[in-house]
């Protein structure tokens, strides 16, 4: 693919990110992404079918950017630590401005996607996945005597990510950024 082409699919890619972050899939129209990406419906449709395909892609680079992000922890730490570094690189990016990951899958899930269920299969994906890799941290956190064992690593992994979801919903609601590291960090210790 030549520089431009590169260039315009990626102006495209980033746009949609900003738009489907704060409108959802459905709540974004093609003449949205079209007027605020400066192309042309058909150069839209040159590098992509459809919305939802785009969408794909989208929920696909998210997902690569968390297991970067999850790869960058520092395996020689304590798990405990390796979780508050983790909560801790999140809340960071997430008031960066630039990472706007967490905001955009969490928009993506609220949609419905009743009529693109291949789309709501593959948030349904990424969310086991990534319950997956909190409660796996949790329990080498409980394996390590770093954690109570109860509640199960599991529920004590959905009660941490429903305080980062809950914190950056509240945050764009009132216009702050509190952040969530401190509190989570503060639950987590209490339990240490």
């Amino acid at each position: 693919m030549a520089k431009g082409s590169t260039q315009t699919r990626t102006r495209i890619i980033n746009v949609t990110r900003t738009l489907y972050s704060s409108h959802g899939c459905d709540g974004t129209t093609l003449d949205d992404i079209i007027t605020a990406s400066g192309v042309t419906k058909g150069a839209f449709y040159h590098y992509f079918k459809s919305k939802e395909i785009l969408c794909h892609e989208l929920i696909d680079q998210v997902w690569e950017e968390y297991r970067e992000l999850i790869a960058s922890l520092d395996p020689q730490v304590k798990p405990l630590s390796r979780l508050i570094e983790l909560i801790k690189k999140l809340d960071d990016l997430n008031n960066s401005g630039e990472w706007i990951n967490c905001r955009l899958i969490l928009r993506l899930s609220a949609d419905s996607h009743d009529s693109h269920p291949q789309l709501q299969k593959k948030i349904r994906n990424f969310w086991h996945w990534y319950i997956g890799v909190f409660t796996s941290l949790i329990e080498s956190c409980q394996e390590d005597g770093q954690l109570e064992a109860s509640p199960n690593a599991q529920t004590q992994a959905k009660m941490i990510m429903s305080m980062i979801a809950g914190t950056i919903i509240f945050d764009r609601i009132t216009h702050q950024q509190e952040g969530f590291s401190d509190m989570v960090e503060k639950v987590l210790c209490r339990n240490a």
